[in-house]
């Protein structure tokens, strides 16, 4: 690997945003969200009815110590909010700030690289994104850098920080992650295994199995003599997708005959679990099925997973691949809950509804497969070959 040298002082900031000429600050701006979160119906049931407001408080008060000792917490602000909402399990709830100016609003970095140099660490190394290859490089005891190396994005140049890795005092990682749109999200007890940061599409081999981009919203196949497929990408109700889903399945349904029977719901973050009732109540019926395997990734969510239990409730059906999503014990019924902090207008967007108690083991963590698939194989074939 060719030695990339990156000498760039950091910017020195005052301010995490400037909106509408006001000086916003990141500790104010977390007075706001402590304020608007009472809004979600999490925090009434998780905060309010267990009278845990104590707890959240010091939790509050923990986090405002990390920012105060964070150099770069102007950049980091936004995720340090989010880390304050994490203490409510409920992945409905969320805080964005969408930046008009990217790369005013992310810092460099400013010492000298060696990506000949990596340290042996089980986190440090060369990741990559599609186009986007990063340097995460060790700062100092329990912190790492992704640095950018280079981009197809003109926004993202080489030296500027596009996540940081935390250690936790309970030896869990923990992430922020700054997008190719700039926004920014946190993520709290990440998996770094095996070349990959889990939960993101950050990878040290550049291979991309756990992904799939299904051509059309409503997908069947046969693979083969034995296994019938469906890939469905997304479960939203509107109009057009209904009569869409029900054409498919009335095209395609009859033609599973054959003995295995995939399900891929990778990349598909939910909607309405009425969009999947027709699959269900054929395959229910349909005895020329054995088995049936679910495919899941980080990415499938809400109604999607809700529809991988619903499959599950099958003895013959068993799930595959990663931990799903985890945003199934609460929802935004008819309408959430959206409001903006009042200096910088940071985007929150809370639930309203809660779903059921019943998933609260699933909130956040997510579905956890019964086969688990890794980043070294397509994973259809890696099922066929447990077949």
């Amino acid at each position: 690997m060719s030695k990339h040298a990156i000498t760039i002082l950091f910017l020195v900031v005052t301010t995490i945003i400037t909106a509408q000429n006001k000086t916003c600050n990141c500790l104010e701006e977390l007075d706001n969200i402590s304020e608007l979160i009472k809004n979600a119906a999490s925090y009434k049931i998780q905060v309010k009815k267990q009278n845990r407001e104590t707890e959240l408080e010091a939790w509050k008060s923990q986090i405002v110590k990390e920012i105060e000792n964070d150099t770069l917490k102007d950049y980091f602000c936004v995720g340090y909010l989010q880390k304050f909402a994490s203490f409510i399990k409920d992945r409905h709830n969320e805080i964005y700030w969408r930046p008009d100016d990217i790369p005013t609003h992310v810092p460099m970095y400013t010492k000298t690289l060696d990506t000949r140099l990596v340290q042996n660490d089980g986190v440090s190394g060369i990741y990559h994104m599609g186009s986007d290859k990063i340097y995460v490089n060790k700062e100092s005891d329990g912190v790492w850098y992704g640095i950018t190396l280079s981009s197809n994005n003109e926004n993202w140049t080489e030296g500027s920080i596009r996540l940081k890795i935390q250690q936790t005092p309970q030896g869990n990682y923990e992430l922020f992650e700054f997008y190719q749109n700039g926004i920014l999200f946190y993520q709290n007890n990440i998996k770094i295994q095996d070349g990959r940061i889990h939960g993101t599409f950050w990878n040290t081999s550049n291979q991309y199995f756990f992904n799939k981009n299904h051509k059309n919203n409503f997908n069947y196949e046969s693979l083969g003599p034995t296994v019938d497929y469906i890939g469905i990408k997304t479960l939203k109700r509107t109009r057009s997708l209904m009569k869409e889903a029900e054409q498919f399945y009335e095209e395609n349904l009859p033609k599973l005959t054959h003995q295995n029977l995939i399900i891929d719901l990778r990349n598909n973050g939910g909607g309405a679990t009425k969009q999947a009732d027709d699959l269900l109540k054929y395959i229910r019926k349909n005895t020329d099925i054995q088995h049936i395997y679910v495919l899941i990734n980080f990415k499938t969510g809400s109604a999607a997973e809700l529809t991988a239990l619903a499959l599950k409730k099958d003895p013959r059906t068993k799930i595959a691949g990663e931990n799903s999503r985890g945003m199934l014990e609460y929802g935004y019924g008819n309408k959430s809950f959206s409001g903006k902090t009042d200096c910088a207008g940071i985007n929150a967007v809370f639930s309203t509804e809660h779903v059921d108690k019943k998933y609260s083991p699933y909130e956040i963590k997510g579905i956890t497969p019964d086969i688990e698939l890794g980043n070294n194989a397509d994973w259809i074939e890696q099922l066929l070959q447990t077949n």
